[in-house]
């Protein structure tokens, strides 16, 4: 796609459908709001008590504030002196040198993402004080605070980034919901969101043929299927062979990388296990755009709490290219192309141009490797850097603008023609009924308003709500343009996108779409 077609087609469109989505709002339970802040406020002060306890029985003098601080230097006394629990530091602040208390300091004996029988309670209990309050501060005060007459907040939604079109939001900050580091949090902030007609009392009770609904769209495996797709719209000189055809026939390729790499059959790990949500993943995603074993090692850390030794960390990062060795090559072109052109540039035409350090030159491209030469040593480290980023930039770029046009055609409807890719056209553009149909009250089925609405996007996902009645309609129309997107270079590629859609009373209780298909005897989407 050239840059003219670009702003015309998705660019323009994209900026309708997001003030569409500003205007719209989220829907906020304040009731459930006011009780959930009270509980949480009940179990911090519990918290409290039993640390500052603690703290009491090794003659510490340990006091919370009103606001749940603490004085960070008694903290660090009492976490880490020998008078104290006399934990080893792990990390030391910059500014200070004292040791960190930070949660990333902290890892080694307790996470609230990641718990463990042997997390010691202590340290537990002060990180769960810190999220609690931290929510409470930033996301039930700030929905008090931001509510309007109809009831929902209007984040402010940042757009048109420079880098990758990546949407943001702020006051409040929608975007930051801490799904994975605190998933009691995540939920008592999700379960305020609400359908703005109808809402269901109690989750349990919710019925969509009665009750609104909320609703949440995914790109499934987004950046993998960009990055193997880029196998052939870059020129390499054939598809990976194994890391195409598994992105195309929708397999689970994170599953397949970690049961490589750990020498286990095929189909050992499922979604859900350590092995493949974490080694495997993260070997993709970090594998593919760059990224070392150190920082392989730090990652699975970060995520699972798993340290890998050295040589493990080295040996995955072999395994990872002997299994998948074209997206080395692809890793090695990002480069050769940053030299040659000083910048990147993803398939909608949007360049990102990228500093290069002075002494860096580029010497050329052959038999499969980019060679660049450095005078300065230090300078490689910043070269390293500029060539993660003409990696990661496109990937992430065509991600957000993908996304953008997906929200475009669901609020304006088909303004361009849509297409599958040809592994699809067996099936073709589905559900031909929801041609004309447009979320935000558009036309709908029998001529009338389809009472659906787009609340937020988070990263390639669409979250939204509907009133009673209109989940179905709903369905299909997001099956039918976000599977059907018409960009030509997805369709050269051959790289289909598949749609995760969940559906519940509301944000924090979301179950599978045919789940509750088959629950209340609704139609089914396909599934292939």
């Amino acid at each position: 796609m050239n840059i003219g077609d670009y702003y015309d087609q998705v660019f323009v469109p994209g900026n309708v459908a997001i003030s569409a989505m500003r205007r719209a709002g989220i829907a906020i339970d304040l009731d459930r709001v006011s009780k959930t802040y009270k509980q949480w406020e009940r179990k911090i002060e519990e918290l409290e008590s039993f640390v500052e306890g603690e703290a009491a029985k090794r003659g510490i003098a340990l006091r919370y504030s009103e606001k749940h601080n603490v004085y960070y230097k008694t903290l660090g006394e009492f976490l880490f002196s020998s008078q104290g629990l006399d934990l080893e530091p792990t990390e030391w602040t910059e500014k200070t040198g004292n040791p960190s208390t930070s949660e990333g300091a902290l890892k080694a004996y307790a996470c609230l993402a990641n718990p463990s029988k042997d997390d010691d309670p202590i340290v537990t209990a002060i990180l769960k004080i810190r999220s609690l309050a931290g929510a409470n501060a930033k996301y039930f005060t700030a929905f008090r605070r931001t509510v309007r007459a109809d009831g929902c907040v209007h984040p402010t939604i940042n757009w048109g980034k420079v880098r990758t079109a990546r949407l943001s939001m702020e006051n409040p900050p929608m975007h930051q919901i801490p799904e994975k580091s605190d998933a009691e949090v995540a939920l008592g902030v999700k379960s305020c969101m609400i359908p703005r007609t109808k809402p269901c009392k109690r989750p349990e009770d919710w019925d969509p043929r009665k009750h609104g609904s909320c609703f949440r769209w995914d790109i499934a495996g987004a950046e993998a299927a960009i990055r193997v797709a880029m196998l052939t719209a870059k020129f390499c000189p054939q598809p990976d062979p194994v890391g195409y055809e598994y992105i195309r026939e929708g397999k689970d390729i994170h599953g397949k990388t970690g049961s490589f790499l750990l020498d286990k059959p095929e189909g050992t790990f499922k979604k859900g296990d350590m092995e493949r949500d974490v080694v495997g993943k993260q070997c993709n995603f970090l594998l593919l755009y760059g990224g070392g074993w150190r920082v392989l090692q730090d990652t699975v850390w970060d995520r699972a709490r798993v340290w890998i030794d050295d040589e493990e960390a080295q040996r995955y990062r072999e395994k990872f290219f002997e299994l998948y060795p074209m997206l080395a090559y692809l890793y090695e072109f990002d480069k050769a192309f940053l030299g040659k052109y000083g910048y990147c540039e993803d398939g909608y035409g949007r360049r990102r141009f990228i500093e290069i350090p002075d002494s860096a030159r580029y010497k050329g491209f052959r038999n499969g490797q980019a060679y660049w030469k450095c005078d300065d040593d230090d300078d490689w480290g910043k070269l390293n850097h500029a060539f993660k980023i003409a990696a990661n930039t496109p990937t992430q770029s065509i991600n957000a603008n993908d996304t953008m046009w997906m929200l475009a055609l669901l609020h304006a409807g088909e303004y361009v023609d849509l297409a599958v890719p040809p592994m699809w056209e067996k099936y073709g553009v589905e559900f031909p009924e929801a041609t004309g149909w447009r979320l935000h009250e558009g036309l709908g089925p029998g001529g009338k308003p389809l009472k659906a609405w787009h609340c937020n996007t988070v990263h390639d996902s669409g979250w939204g709500d509907c009133a009673p009645g209109h989940l179905e309609p709903t369905a299909k129309v997001i099956w039918r343009r976000c599977r059907a997107i018409p960009f030509d270079w997805r369709l050269e590629t051959d790289v289909p996108y598949r749609i995760d859609l969940k559906v519940g009373p509301d944000f924090g209780h979301m179950k599978d779409y045919n789940k509750v298909c088959g629950d209340f005897g609704m139609e089914l989407l396909p599934e292939y």
